[in-house]
């Protein structure tokens, strides 16, 4: 498990929800990290905009259509939620919601660039994968969100 992984288990746990992790295919092909009561989880750690960047981002994330095979990205899968680490807590979606929100406000135009994939579709050069960068911030205020805090 990874530290955000980690940390979104220890703060379920210690709110008494039963939580079981993934075993490493639902991990992969299903994209849900835990089973929390009845809900399945996918837990994203904090991202860097940009491979280079020194520091990760509060506010802009990457999110997945398709994954790097070309199949199902994580938001068109079979979560319940999508649990986003920030500093002191994960800021929860419905899977669902959030995929809604994309298609509504990511545009189907292309990005050259990760620096250009702001609320547009990119696909990295070799990959099948095709991902955007949207705001939580833009997010929180279209759609509903819980908030865990670690």
């Amino acid at each position: 498990m990874n530290t955000a992984e980690l940390r979104f288990r220890d703060a379920c746990i210690s709110r008494g929800f039963s939580v079981i992790k993934s075993d490493q295919f639902s991990d992969i092909h299903e994209h849900w990290d835990f089973k929390v009561n009845d809900s399945l989880v996918d837990v994203k750690g904090l991202k860097r905009v940009a491979r280079h960047d020194s520091s990760y981002s509060t506010d802009l994330t990457w999110v997945e259509f398709k994954n790097v095979r070309g199949n199902k990205g994580w938001l068109e899968c079979c979560a319940d939620y999508i649990a986003f680490e920030q500093l002191n807590y994960f800021l929860i979606v419905s899977r669902k919601d959030l995929l809604d929100y994309c298609i509504k406000f990511v545009s189907k135009e292309k990005a050259s660039s990760p620096k250009d994939a702001f609320y547009k579709m990119y696909s990295r050069k070799g990959r099948g994968d095709v991902i955007s960068l949207i705001s939580l911030k833009k997010l929180k205020e279209k759609i509903k969100y819980w908030v865990l805090v670690f």
